[in-house]
């Protein structure tokens, strides 16, 4: 069986003139690609910082990914971007290339959620999730977790916190790690209560400061 090729790096910008070349001239060249006899999984999109494009593509061997990049040379994509920095990496492996997954045109920015205190509640995860400070004025803060999270506490007049149980709400699930006990000691102890009532032994149901229900467990899904 013919190696794999996997190319991984950045397209860094230099300013904004050729940010606005990648973004004009990306979406054509990611639908021709996906379109190659050979191309695995073809996925391009800006990390934190918008001058800087995260590149990872997989090709089902070394005939596929010439032929890439015999092509790429002369389309409009290869001549407009030639000048952009490249820093890639290309493997090559034996193997199944890895199922690709779907990639879609927008990207999680974070979770808001509503309080009367936006300071005290960052301040809450700050001590729960660690990680660092991003914003704080009259109506919001915003934090980024250590595992790359943004969480936005914002304010509501006459906030009311959600009922739980009852209450339909989108809540956060923390890894507790092998111990359960452990994790809600310490949640609780950055200002956490227990909910009333206990569903399931794998997992308990805290409040915030705010009111909102989040989950610790130790069911946590894992593809290592």
């Amino acid at each position: 069986m013919s190696p794999y090729v996997h190319l991984s790096g950045q397209l860094v910008c230099r300013d904004d003139a050729e940010l606005a070349v990648v973004s004009e001239c990306l979406p054509r060249h990611v639908e021709l690609t996906r379109a190659e006899p050979g191309c695995v999984s073809f996925d391009v999109h800006q990390s934190g910082d918008p001058l800087v494009w995260l590149v990872d593509e997989y090709f089902a061997d070394e005939a596929a990914f010439a032929r890439h990049q015999d092509r790429v040379t002369s389309s409009e994509w290869g001549t407009r971007t030639a000048g952009i920095e490249r820093r890639y990496v290309v493997e090559r492996a034996r193997g199944e290339a890895p199922t690709p997954t779907t990639s879609g045109p927008l990207r999680t920015a974070g979770i808001s959620l509503d309080c009367a205190d936006p300071e005290e509640l960052v301040r809450f995860y700050l001590a729960l999730l660690g990680g660092r400070r991003l914003w704080r004025d009259d109506q919001a803060c915003g934090m980024r977790t250590d595992e790359g999270l943004v969480v936005v506490a914002q304010k509501v007049e006459e906030y009311i916190p959600p009922e739980w149980p009852g209450t339909a709400v989108v809540h956060l699930d923390i890894d507790a790690g092998n111990d359960l006990a452990g994790a809600v000691r310490y949640a609780e102890t950055c200002g956490a209560r227990q909910s009333e009532p206990q569903f399931d032994s794998r997992w308990a149901v805290l409040l915030d400061p705010a009111g909102h229900p989040f989950c610790i467990t130790t069911m946590v899904w894992s593809d290592q």
